[in-house]
């Protein structure tokens, strides 16, 4: 049996809603019921799974969601960005301070994933002489169960060689009790170790985050060992404002809107973010001097984000995404909270709710053109769907192949249907994973994907 699951965003908790400790007690109490499930076989036998994979498909660790970058402004000591040279003596600091940091405050979700990994994650009663559960003993079998990590663009740093990255992604393998080896982790099938590429090709499975299909959040002509044009926007723009309004304003304004605007990362679509902005103001009664101080900041980030060297090069933008930025950022400056949030609606109504599908690079694998493998899964795009792809002639008259992407694992607030206009939202807290089978196993299904939402 192989699981799989990605972007959880386990962050150190400094901008942002942390996944709760819940979801992974549930996840631990679901992969025990699928091992149990998966060891009825086809044929009704039952005889217990002795091998479980789980695969982490990127943006599980975020390091990228700190606001420990902005503690330092240009200039001083220490100063560095998610897009300066990755292997200088400061970048380095930086992201094992905040590893460090997401595993001290998760410790439960570490907790539940390296007692996985050991003797005491899945038992499973053993099969009598009939092919049943044998429930009457104490005995149990244990499977071997081994946990990979493929990197994503908020975890990309865990893909950088060298000796000192070497020894944070050990401290990352002890913590969670994985089954990679210290260089760098992989970001896609095509640098998978051989443990890994061997649980691929069993399960005829591609796999990777999807990161390099979406062009704001992976640049192909540097590589998933660079940064890209969303690091830049999240962390001066979606981390920095809320970091910024509780720097300076944190005193006087209402502590249920500080902890409104430090939620702004977990809206969706990214389109309403203006929304929850004024929504937050409005509903804690904040008064028209805050309301001018709150824009005054978004337009000092806005001024500062577009001045950014960085910006003013081809490196990570081209020249049309760079004057698109201006045009619409330029355009914010001028107009007020509400009106911005009505310029937000406007372009949600017509644009859509951002629902941004890669099922067609699936298609496009070597493997699924080939017919070597029957199912692609990405994550990525946070949105959990499953896609026909393709009928392959097989000797099961009902196989095909498929994209899945595993959605996240997050709290969103999302805006209702219902109550476009009043700005209404309704708290999502969500789970999704794939299961794949092998050797008839789960009475011969081939894959299933479970998702939940804690109302």
């Amino acid at each position: 049996m192989l699981v799989i699951a990605s972007d959880i965003h386990l962050s150190d908790e400094t901008v942002g809603v942390v996944v709760s400790d819940k979801t992974f007690s549930l996840f631990a109490s679901r992969l025990r019921e699928l091992a149990y499930q998966a060891s009825w076989r086809a044929g009704g036998r039952y005889y217990p799974v002795r091998e479980i994979d789980i695969l982490l498909l990127g943006d599980v660790l975020d390091p990228l969601q700190s606001t420990r970058w902005l503690e330092e402004a240009p200039g001083q000591a220490g100063y560095v960005r998610p897009w300066h040279d990755p292997q200088s003596p400061q970048f380095i600091h930086k992201v094992r301070e905040i590893t460090r940091a997401i595993l001290q405050k998760n410790q439960h979700a570490v907790d539940v994933l390296k007692k996985l990994s050991n003797a005491e994650g899945v038992r499973l009663p053993p099969a009598d002489r009939r092919g049943n559960p044998n429930l009457y003993t104490q005995e149990r079998v244990m499977p071997v169960v081994r946990i990979h990590y493929m990197v994503g663009n908020h975890d990309w740093f865990y893909h950088l060689p060298g000796a000192e990255y070497d020894a944070i992604r050990a401290e990352i393998i002890e913590a969670l009790g994985l089954s990679n080896p210290p260089g760098p982790f992989p970001h896609g099938p095509e640098t998978a170790g051989d443990s890994l590429t061997d649980s691929l090709s069993r399960y005829r499975l591609v796999a990777r985050h999807g990161d390099q299909f979406d062009p704001m959040s992976y640049n192909p002509d540097l590589g998933r060992n660079a940064s890209s044009l969303s690091d830049i926007y999240c962390s001066e723009v979606i981390y920095r404002f809320p970091y910024e309004v509780n720097r300076q304003l944190g005193s006087e304004l209402p502590p249920k809107l500080l902890r409104g605007i430090q939620r702004l990362t977990n809206v969706r679509p990214l389109l309403a973010t203006p929304l929850w902005i004024v929504d937050q103001v409005h509903r804690h009664g904040t008064d028209q001097a805050s309301i001018r101080q709150i824009k005054q900041i978004w337009d000092m980030v806005i001024d500062d984000f577009l001045a950014l060297e960085v910006l003013q090069t081809n490196q990570f933008t081209n020249p049309r995404t760079r004057n698109t930025l201006k045009l619409v950022f330029g355009i914010s400056k001028k107009m007020s909270l509400p009106a911005i949030a009505g310029m937000s609606r406007l372009l949600r109504n017509h644009v859509g709710e951002e629902h941004i599908s890669i099922a067609r690079f699936a298609r496009q694998e070597a493997n699924i053109r080939s017919g070597q493998a029957d199912v692609a899964i990405y994550g990525h795009t946070h949105s959990h769907e499953i896609v026909p792809l393709d009928k392959r002639a097989r000797k099961d008259p009902e196989s095909g192949q498929v994209y899945i992407n595993t959605g996240a694992w997050a709290t969103f607030f999302d805006y209702s249907q219902q109550h476009k206009t009043d700005q209404k939202t309704v708290p999502m807290h969500l789970l999704t994973c794939v299961a794949l089978y092998r050797e008839g196993e789960r009475q011969g299904r081939r894959h299933e994907t479970w998702w939940a939402n804690f109302a």
